[in-house]
């Protein structure tokens, strides 16, 4: 038992050190398509490769990141359209609460010309 602990110990001081932590997130968006992907929970170069490559399966062709973050905490993605129809979105990522992560969203949405916003997705990247 002692041993499982010690080795538990020195994983969790291990990925500290070589930066390998969970509780990264990025978002990438795709303006042409209106496409995103997103990821969260993993080290921060693979949450932005997942990202990008989830907005290229559903349908980007340009995929851009829009925000990524090494801290821990609440995300989310809001959607609207702005005043020629096409999708934006806004994102916000390592907030002490969903509700705050959801208020920025909306914000960083309302600031590109959206209108008719919605939360589409959330998460606690721990």
């Amino acid at each position: 038992m002692k041993n499982i602990i010690a080795a538990i110990f020195i994983t969790a001081a291990l990925c500290l050190i070589s930066g390998t932590a969970i509780g990264q997130s990025a978002v990438y968006f795709c303006s042409e398509t209106g496409a995103y992907g997103y990821a969260y929970g993993t080290t921060i170069k693979d949450a932005q490769t997942t990202a990008y490559n989830n907005c290229i399966s559903f349908g980007g062709t340009k995929p851009v990141l829009i925000v990524s973050t090494e801290k821990k905490g609440y995300g989310s993605i809001a959607i609207g359209n702005d005043a020629n129809g096409n999708r934006v979105i806004g994102a916000a990522l390592g907030y002490p609460s969903q509700n705050d992560a959801n208020s920025e969203a909306i914000k960083q949405c309302q600031s590109k010309g959206g209108t008719g916003i919605y939360v589409s997705e959330t998460w606690q990247d721990k």
